[in-house]
């Protein structure tokens, strides 16, 4: 039996949770773990070369918030949107089975999007990006 994929996020020291992603439907996810990065001079005059480094990237992940009714639902973003603050050091595991998982080093870079164009009395469906690897 496959186990649900599931997302939650902690605190960058690893001390407590701060959120797990209900109901998570789509996520851009994994990526390979190491790059180059080359850091050009704006001049164009030489680069430096980090061979084996991690690249920033953005990892959106898109789910669905459910409640019983709108005024539920207004709740749980609200939650959401305070629990997962901007610009703050995260570790984000999502699950590949029900003992190992991807763990990435993350900051929220934009607002959560709610797409209230198909609100409904039970659900909302969220969008929300991540910029891995921007400690």
């Amino acid at each position: 039996m496959a186990t649900t994929v599931y997302f939650k996020l902690y605190q960058s020291n690893g001390s407590s949770l701060a959120y797990t992603f209900p109901v998570v439907f789509q996520a851009n996810y994994p990526y390979s773990d190491k790059n180059t990065i080359i850091h050009e001079n704006p001049r164009g005059k030489g680069a430096i070369v980090i061979s084996g480094g991690d690249k920033a990237w953005t990892l959106t992940l898109k789910g669905c918030l459910q409640a019983a009714d709108y005024d539920a639902l207004v709740v749980l973003m609200d939650g959401m949107e305070s629990s997962i603050v901007n610009n703050t050091s995260y570790v984000l595991k999502i699950n590949k089975t029900s003992s190992t998982y991807y763990s990435y080093n993350v900051k929220r870079c934009s607002p959560i999007i709610f797409d209230e164009t198909n609100l409904k009395t039970d659900y909302i469906e969220y969008t929300i990006d991540f910029l891995v690897n921007s400690w």
